[in-house]
């Protein structure tokens, strides 16, 4: 072991030989910059020993550390600084996850990988506290390394000159002037939910982020956090207990959100992905890899397969910003495996989370602010399901089951893809870059094809909120004879080849969800990816692809949008396509060239684009493709209806004196192609709206 009279030079000379440039740089940065990052591996190649011996010893080596950089500032005229040497990049041996952490860890330097789920406000903390006696004035100092608890003197000390006094026969004043106070926060973090194991609930740790470190993390950030493990005893009845919590103090934070960096991929994998993109059946490969136990259903699971590479997301001049993420949403009937896809998704793409509308609030998905029990009762804010999936996908079944004020959260989240907090004196902002998934069923059981209401009026979702997604599919559960034996069959298949779950948590047969990263074949023998092999290749193509569209590409999507805008349907204020869609289709093409692991979106992947948005809004509408009836939730032709018995009042009611008699009315309308009973419902409906008045009783009717 070193003795710790030798650690201040050692630090002085591995500063001084290897980072006295970046001492000079922080000098001139100061106080913007108040940290000087010192990699583990550098210290490894000054000194082996000294390396090993921080990693045992860390509290030691922060404080010798901390005093050679100050002296070095000294020396150089900086004498009013106060710097702190970080150590980043610890060794993988010294990596842990939360719910790893063992008594043998405690007192050593270790790291974190985690996510932030909940963060306190930045307080003061003392220090070194300095009290006086209030019968003599003698001033006394005393260390405080709990940072729960004030420790205050038991006696004036004679020694260095006071009174002498016990604690009970005098008092102590804390002088705040005189004391050191530090910036200091508490930070929940919470294990990566890729590290965690099948149905267990993910643990925690509170962790402490002193001086420059606090006030630097927002929940839902993906973080390294190196420190130093501490104990704090329970306390029960005011008592303390032989129970021990564990805390983290840390000493230096890594890896905030960097692109999907917790996969790992050799370049063994990263020579197999460049493979499979050059192969031309890519994309049927894909397609064939979501969700292989459910039947069919193509066109939905391409643009699945489109969802999970996204597009890309951009900042403009002027500081906005378009997303990249696609939302999709599944409208269906009862029983066309909507969750099963959606589970299947969640699980597939990096990052993944999964959530039911039922059970879950506008706090769940977005964030809450939380009173806390530990820290004297102030507020914290604590991350929901969308923020925890920052830079994923989110997949979020029975939609329309949540209640309408927390589905009201999720429009900023969607399209501005973050969440303004002001709850409780927080006012923060938290990143939501996540693709949306969701699954929504019909109000009445199953969707009527034959109705004045459209599909999308049918679920129990507001039309803003179904603008926002870029992709909508019907899924329709209707009897077809060689479907169904198709479909049939290919559930039994499926369902005779599971393996029983009981004799794999016994360990009698093995788990078939875990398989190797080759290439395997179905049980129709058509090749599908692994579900490993499929996360690598999409973190990949996240982390090193950005297309962008060629020219032909360009002027194929504006070719399709001034065409269909061109195109009349039912009603004179209908919109065949709208501005949203445009960037839908244009989103569309990015992921298309992502796939292929292309830095140019083509004019195929344009028609790709373009071919899926026309298949799935013909499904929903048909031929006339409405987007008022998506923003209306009403049919053009009953809005043409609508606006015929207004102008018909309108109209009866200049020529009559300020009213329109409601006989009148009816029969104008029935002139007009308008049944009796038809008038009577819009006549009703207009009343209750507040369009239509009725000024002198039931037969009279007037415009508002």
């Amino acid at each position: 072991m070193l003795q710790e009279f030798d650690l201040p030079a050692r630090w002085t000379s591995l500063i001084q030989d290897y980072f006295a440039e970046a001492v000079h740089n922080l000098a001139q940065m100061w106080p913007d910059d108040q940290s000087l990052d010192i990699s583990y591996r550098t210290i490894e190649g000054f000194d082996t020993e000294f390396a090993n011996d921080i990693v045992k010893n860390p509290d030691l080596h922060f404080h010798a550390a901390n005093q050679a950089l100050r002296q070095f500032l000294i020396d150089a005229g900086n004498s009013t600084m106060y710097p702190f040497v970080r150590i980043i990049h610890l060794p993988s041996d010294q990596v842990r996850t939360v719910s790893q952490l063992r008594a043998d860890d405690i007192g050593q330097m270790l790291a974190l990988d985690s996510v932030v789920t909940k963060i306190s406000g930045v307080r003061p903390r003392i220090y070194s506290a300095q009290f006086e006696c209030m019968a003599c004035n003698h001033a006394m100092v005393i260390n405080q390394p709990n940072e729960q608890e004030l420790i205050e003197p038991v006696e004036c000390e004679q020694i260095t000159g006071g009174c002498g006094r016990a604690k009970r026969q005098t008092r102590f004043a804390l002088n705040h002037k005189e004391s050191i106070l530090i910036n200091s926060q508490f930070i929940e973090l919470q294990e990566l939910p890729e590290q965690m194991k099948g149905g267990i609930q993910p643990e925690r740790i509170i962790c402490i982020g002193e001086h420059d470190l606090a006030g630097k993390l927002n929940p839902g950030d993906r973080v390294k956090a190196n420190g130093v493990l501490f104990i704090r005893s329970q306390r029960k009845g005011g008592k303390d207990t032989p129970v021990f919590d564990i805390f983290l103090r840390i000493q230096s934070l890594e890896r905030q959100n960097i692109p999907l960096e917790e996969i790992s991929i050799t370049e063994d994998e990263e020579l197999e992905i460049k493979e499979l993109a050059r192969r031309p059946d890519i994309y049927d490969l894909f397609t064939n890899s979501i969700a292989p136990s459910i039947f069919g259903m193509g066109r939905v699971k391409e643009s699945l397969m489109l969802q999970l590479f996204g597009g890309v997301a951009r900042l403009n001049e002027d500081g906005t910003r378009n997303r990249g993420d696609l939302h999709i949403l599944l409208m269906g009937d009862p029983g066309v495996a909507k969750s099963q896809l959606l589970n299947y998704m969640s699980k597939l793409s990096p990052r993944g989370r999964f959530t039911s509308g039922q059970s879950a609030s506008a706090a769940g998905l977005t964030a809450a602010a939380v009173q806390d029990a530990t820290a004297d009762g102030r507020w914290t804010l604590e991350a929901g399901a969308l923020v925890l999936a920052d830079l994923g996908l989110a997949a979020i079944d029975e939609f329309d089951k949540m209640n309408a004020g927390d589905r009201s959260s999720m429009h900023e989240a969607m399209e501005q893809q973050r969440i303004s907090i002001s709850k409780a004196g927080i006012n923060a902002s938290l990143r939501t870059r996540c693709a949306v998934l969701a699954a929504a069923n019909p109000k009445h059981g199953k969707f009527e094809p034959i109705s004045e209401k459209s599909f999308t009026s049918q679920i129990d979702l507001s039309p803003p909120l179904i603008s926002r997604f870029d992709v909508i599919w019907l899924l329709t559960d209707n009897p077809e004879e060689n479907l169904d034996a198709k479909i049939a069959n290919h559930i039994i298949k499926n369902r005779l080849q599971g393996v029983s779950e009981l004799l794999v948590s016994e360990g009698s047969a093995p788990d078939p969800s875990k398989s190797s990263t080759e290439l395997k074949k179905s049980s129709d023998e058509i090749e599908i990816l692994p579900r490993e092999l499929i996360r690598k290749y999409i973190a990949h193509a996240k982390r090193t692809i950005h297309p962008n569209l060629t020219d032909e590409a360009r002027d194929l999507i504006v070719k399709f949008y001034v065409t269909t805008r061109k195109q009349d349907g039912e009603s004179s204020d209908s919109v065949a396509i709208t501005a949203r869609s445009l960037e839908a289709v244009a989103r569309l093409a990015e992921a298309s060239a992502r796939i292929r692991l292309s830095q140019e979106a083509t004019l195929e992947d344009a028609q790709r684009a373009i071919r899926l948005t026309k298949t799935w809004r013909y499904e929903l509408m048909g031929e006339n493709f409405d987007e008022t009836t998506l923003h209306t939730g009403t049919k053009g032709s009953v809005r043409n209806k609508e606006r015929t018995i207004r102008d018909i009042v309108s109209k009866l009611q200049n020529e009559g004196g300020g009213e329109a008699n409601l006989l009148d009315v009816l029969n104008e309308a029935e002139k007009l192609g308008i049944n009796r009973n038809d008038s009577e419902n819009i006549i009703e409906k207009l009343c209750l709206n507040g369009t239509l008045m009725r000024p002198t009783g039931y037969e009279t009717l007037a415009i508002v």
